[in-house]
This record gives C-alpha cells, sequence and structure tokens, in this order.
C-alpha cells in the first residue's frame, strides 16, 4: 500500500483536501492518507493526529501566543513522517508551518514534496520563493496570475484552476428558501463572519449591530448567519430574528441577495454562488499595522484582487464602522442597477477560476510525479 502525509491547516484546506483525497483514490484506491486535516478530510479516509481547529490560528500576536504549540507540533509531525515513510508529501497552503516542515523534511528524508494551493507570497513574504525553490519539488497553483508571477521568477509550476467548484453544490432560491426556513419572496441578508474563533470575535458584535441597524431601516429584510461547524456562539448576543445555519453554511451564502462577508476564500465561495458582497476585516492592531508594512497588494478581498479593481466596496479595520457599512449596504440595496453590475462583474470573476475538475487535476500531477 502506498502512503502519502497530507496536511491541511484550516477549514478552507480541509475543503479542498478532501477533494484531493477522493480525486487520488478514484485513480487508486489503495493509497493510505496520514496527516492533518478536519472532518471533511477524515471522512474521506485521512487518519489524523492533530485536531485541525489548534491550527486555526490568523495574526502576528496569534502566531507567536501559539509557537510552543507549533514547535511540539513539528517535532509530532517528524516523527510521524519518520515512522510510516511516507511516498509522497503534499501540503495544502498554510505557509507559515509548511514551509518549514518542508525544509526540515528535505534535510532528515528524501521524500518528494507538492505544494498544493501555493502561499501567497505574491502578496507579501516573497523572500519565501526561495524556500519553494530549494525544498518543493512541485508547485501546483490555483490562480492563472499565479502562475505567471510563478514563472516570471524561475519556478517551475503547474496550474490546476480553483478547486472551489469541486466542492460545490448549487440550488434554486425557492428549494434554498425552503431549507432554511425563510420566505423567498423577501429580500435575504446574509452574515459571514469567518471561521476563525479570532474572526468570529472581532467580527460577530459588528456584523450584529450592521444587522441591527439594517432591520430599523427595512423591517422585513430577513438575516441569516452562515457559521462555520467548528465554532459555537453561546457566549454572544444574538437577536432572535437572525437565523444560525450551521450544518451548510454555504447555503446561507448561496440565498443571499446580499452577504457581509469577512475577507478570505468566503468572498470566492459568494463569488461563485454571484451572491453580491460587502467584504470586512478587522485584527489586531500591531497585526494590522505590519500588513500595512509588509503586504503588497491594492486589496484585501480575493475577488477584488481577481479582478483587479474594487468590484465588491471593502471596509477594512478603522473603516469596518456599522453606520459606514449600513449605508454602503442601504445604497446597494435601493440601487437595482448596482445590484445587476455586481452580478456580472462576478461571473467575470467566475470564468477566471478554470471550472470543475481541479482537484482531478492536482491529483494527476501528484501521482504521475
Amino acid at each position: 500500500m502506498k502512503r502519502i502525509f497530507i496536511i491541511a491547516g484550516e477549514q478552507s484546506g480541509d475543503n479542498h483536501g478532501s477533494s484531493l483525497i477522493k480525486s487520488i483514490k478514484e485513480f487508486d484506491s489503495s493509497i493510505d492518507f496520514v496527516g492533518i486535516g478536519g472532518e471533511k478530510m477524515i471522512s474521506v479516509g485521512l487518519k489524523t493526529i492533530e485536531n485541525i481547529k489548534k491550527l486555526s490560528v490568523m495574526g502576528f500576536i496569534e502566531v507567536i501566543k501559539h509557537l510552543p504549540f507549533f514547535k511540539k507540533l513539528m517535532n509530532r509531525v517528524l516523527e510521524t513522517i519518520n515512522t510510516m515513510k511516507p511516498d509522497h508529501i503534499i501540503l495544502i497552503d498554510y505557509p507559515g508551518f509548511n514551509l518549514r516542515l518542508a525544509k526540515q523534511v528535505k534535510l532528515k528524508f528524501n521524500i518528494p514534496i507538492t505544494y498544493y494551493i501555493s502561499p501567497q507570497i505574491w502578496a507579501w513574504k516573497e523572500g519565501r520563493i526561495e524556500l519553494i525553490k530549494e525544498y518543493i519539488d512541485q508547485l501546483l497553483v490555483i490562480f492563472p496570475f499565479e502562475k505567471e508571477w510563478y514563472i516570471h521568477r524561475g519556478v517551475d509550476v503547474k496550474y490546476v484552476g480553483h478547486p472551489i467548484y469541486d466542492n460545490m453544490k448549487f440550488y434554486d432560491r425557492k428549494t434554498l428558501c425552503s431549507y432554511l426556513n425563510l420566505n423567498e419572496k423577501r429580500k435575504i441578508i446574509t452574515l459571514y463572519p469567518g471561521s476563525r474563533k479570532q474572526e468570529l470575535k472581532r467580527h460577530l458584535k459588528l456584523f450584529v449591530n450592521i444587522a441591527i441597524g439594517l432591520k430599523k431601516k427595512y423591517p422585513d429584510i430577513q438575516f441569516i448567519l452562515g457559521l462555520a461547524r467548528n465554532l459555537e456562539i453561546n457566549n454572544y448576543y444574538l437577536p432572535t430574528w437572525i437565523d444560525v445555519e450551521t450544518n451548510n453554511p454555504e447555503r446561507a451564502l448561496e440565498v443571499a441577495d446580499l452577504a457581509i462577508v469577512a475577507s478570505g476564500t468566503s468572498t470566492l465561495e459568494a463569488a461563485v454562488f454571484k451572491t453580491p458582497m460587502i467584504i470586512i476585516y478587522k485584527m489586531a492592531m500591531l497585526s494590522w499595522f505590519l500588513s500595512k508594512i509588509f503586504v503588497k497588494t491594492k486589496y484585501a478581498g480575493m475577488v477584488n484582487l481577481i479582478a483587479e479593481k474594487k468590484i465588491m466596496p471593502e471596509f477594512l479595520q478603522y473603516d469596518a464602522k456599522a453606520k459606514l457599512i449600513i449605508n454602503k449596504a442601504s445604497i446597494i440595496l435601493d440601487d437595482e442597477k448596482q445590484l445587476k453590475n455586481m452580478h456580472q462583474e462576478l461571473d467575470t470573476v467566475c470564468k477566471k477560476l478554470g471550472g470543475q475538475g481541479a482537484s482531478k487535476r492536482a491529483a494527476k500531477y501528484i501521482l504521475s510525479y
């Protein structure tokens, strides 16, 4: 039996990792997968050595606080690799940990490494490209502009398209409203605060205040909170008229006329569903200060980066105030022409994502390496 060691460090990586495992098993069902992943990867056969919830840490300060945990985890991962002696190692995104692991693996073992969903070093920490050149055997990227960026810097890279479509199922509004117990004839706003505990802590109160302000202005609008399965809101205030969907939070995103979304992979999910959105993000003050120094991109939202212009409004850090966002949401909701234009812009973004089959293309590259 062949063995593959695979690591995904957060929810989006778990989603894409599960599709990749399924695709690899379709080509060769005898392969055994060990590593780190969440519920979705476990459901398709991964034997995980750590709970992915513990790895979901973002921001400079937060990472520093968890350094002892990550050091211990690194040692456990290396011990597992030494014991199981995998035929291949797959790293999914999560660069802070995975690039350090790649270096250690190459120093200690002779095992080929594929990096799937490459680090966004085109946004910041470009110096990491030297680590990729030295320690990564095969780099698989999911955006067409990434391929051009890496090739221009002398890295052999393969473009497979974005795997987001491989996890998607689409439903009509009537079916969605029936499932979510919503009235299909009334407008729906979805709150999507992020899949990490820190994101929920920084965003949920703001999102609720936005909902309260909009509810006063538009009493008939329905609100639903799309909550990641790994999060709990028992200690947070939530008005009774805000419904919560945890089993399939993406359905809440798909049904929305407008979504309030934390910057991240969720903005791409919303784009695929053609859901107009307002992008929000808040972080620790020091993390924000450092990001302003080091991050090179003009926008935070991936949809805006792909479009190469601000097609969806962004309210970041100090601009993420309920009053400002309520005003912007009101302008959008009252302007059908603007909503139609946002739909068209999202359609253009989707055409750049490569369509279905990214996981199978990635699986072929990995198995043929």
